[in-house]
């Protein structure tokens, strides 16, 4: 970059008063009826930033020549905006001490792309039986017959955008009202210049076809660890929108080494933190395990596993397609351009207590340790007809699998007249003892760079977690949740 370029910097700071976020797990042990979600104000006055420390870090920047662009106690961060020169100049040297307690990090000193889309190559070869739409793949799964009037459905999405009109004519060729999506344009992400991306138009199609009714809020951020912190806080702390789903069809593998590039400890550290305050919020996050099977495309022959799929406060989504000859029975996606990716977290390497009661797999690298397991679910990925640039276009990958599980808990929300927030635990508890998930135990995620891979099996596997969703039994199984506490409580 040159020295007269300009750059914002995003700096996260502690929480007020030593304030202690507990533990998400303490309120999900509990029944749901009693589990009492924080406001987004209750939480920021709670949990967010001291305002005065926001404001030493805004005098710091002052007095290195930078601008303020903004502060916000909720997300506890200042972004700071200067150029390249006067950035160096202030961040090149330690931290003053008087900040050095304050500030827990830094993020915007780079500009590396830390952001794939989990979409196979558009167009490209897909098993048999065609590719339908996702209309098809909600009534294949049993979602409610309802609509999700009152949800908003968040989307985080990077560099590009989405035509309106390709919106506009792939749901009237559903015969089905196009949802309502407003666009936030987060600090350096200029979607209105780029072309439109398939990415978006997927994520859109999918999660508006299956949850008539919701709210679509595309979150648009720079490729960047700063862009993610920026997109996944603005999205979570959003009291204007809301939402209280989020979908996630990006990422970039754990420990990715290709060209210098992998994710920093701090932002992972800062991003895990972040979807913890989701489910104090009572959002349900979900992302994409990615495309390029077990490999993830690193060329170390070693298996991996993207993040933030692998953060164990998100609910990480694989792929499946139908087997050749048959209705609707399913095996693992791997076709002939792309495979669903999962496994075990190199990052967090301790089994999440909720999934210790699975069958859990080993890693397939050498000294096979167990640790966080992706995906805990899956949904079908091998292509979706969706308009895109004015012309039907096939959009593979697991990309779409998490706005079809966005869509659905939309559904269950609006169902049950309240928030299910972090779901892993119901998932691995009651909705996998009630048989509300399809188990899926034919194929592997072997697909490139002679990485070990994962084979499909009963119980959890690593290439479709407990399966796909019979939507009516999963709202059923919290239903009968619910009512037994009601009992339980005369």
């Amino acid at each position: 970059m040159k020295p007269a370029e300009r750059i914002s910097v995003t700096l996260c700071v502690r929480r007020r008063n030593g304030a202690v976020l507990p533990d998400p797990l303490q309120l999900f042990a509990k029944p749901p009826r009693d589990r009492i979600f924080l406001s987004r104000d209750e939480f920021a006055a709670t949990y967010g930033a001291a305002p005065e420390d926001l404001a030493k870090i805004a005098a710091f920047g002052e007095g290195h020549g930078l601008v303020e662009k903004e502060r916000s106690i909720a997300r506890r961060l200042v972004v700071l905006s200067g150029t390249v020169e006067r950035v160096r100049a202030a961040f090149g040297p330690p931290l003053p001490d008087n900040l050095a307690h304050i500030v827990e990090g830094v993020f915007g000193l780079d500009n590396r792309q830390m952001a794939r889309p989990h979409a196979a190559p558009a167009n490209a070869p897909v098993p048999a039986p065609p590719p339908q739409s996702p209309p098809w793949a909600a009534q294949h799964y049993n979602f409610p017959a309802t609509d999700a009037t009152g949800q908003t459905i968040g989307m985080i999405e990077f560099g590009n955008r989405y035509d309106p009109a390709d919106i506009r004519s792939f749901f009237a060729g559903l015969g089905i009202p196009a949802p309502v999506v407003t666009a936030v344009h987060l600090d350096g992400a200029n979607p209105g210049t780029d072309p439109p991306d398939s990415e978006v138009t997927l994520d859109i199609a999918v999660a508006g076809a299956v949850a008539p009714g919701a709210k679509i809020v595309v979150y648009y951020a720079p490729w960047t660890e700063q862009g993610w912190i920026q997109a996944v806080g603005s999205a979570i702390h959003d009291t204007v929108n809301a939402p209280s789903v989020l979908s996630i069809s990006w990422g970039c593998p754990e420990l990715q080494q290709s060209g210098g590039l992998a994710w920093s400890p701090a932002a992972i550290r800062k991003l895990s933190e972040l979807f913890q305050e989701a489910a104090h919020l009572g959002v349900t996050v979900f992302a994409a395990t990615g495309d390029q099977g077990s490999s993830c495309a690193v060329s170390d022959q070693k298996a991996h596993v993207f993040y933030p799929a692998s953060d164990p406060w998100v609910t990480a989504c694989g792929g499946t397609m139908i087997k050749k000859g048959t209705e609707f029975t399913e095996v693992v996606w791997n076709g002939p351009s792309a495979a669903t990716g999962g496994g075990i977290s190199e990052v967090f390497t301790a089994v999440p207590v909720w999934q210790q009661s699975a069958n859990h797999q080993p890693s397939a690298n050498p000294g096979g340790r167990k640790g966080r397991g992706i995906p805990d679910v899956a949904g079908y990925a091998a292509g979706y007809n969706i308009v895109f640039r004015g012309a039907p276009m096939l959009s593979p990958g697991t990309s779409g699998v998490a706005p079809l599980w966005a869509g659905l808990a939309a559904l269950l929300n609006r169902s049950l007249g309240r928030n299910l927030g972090f779901l892993n635990p119901c998932l691995y508890g009651k909705i996998s003892a009630a048989g509300a998930l399809h188990a899926v135990t034919e194929g592997n995620n072997n697909f490139v760079y002679s990485a070990p891979f994962y084979e499909a099996k009963p119980g959890w596997n690593a290439c479709t977690g407990l399966g796909s969703p019979d939507g009516m039994k999963i709202l059923a199984a919290l239903i009968t949740q619910d009512r037994s506490l009601t009992v339980a409580a005369q």
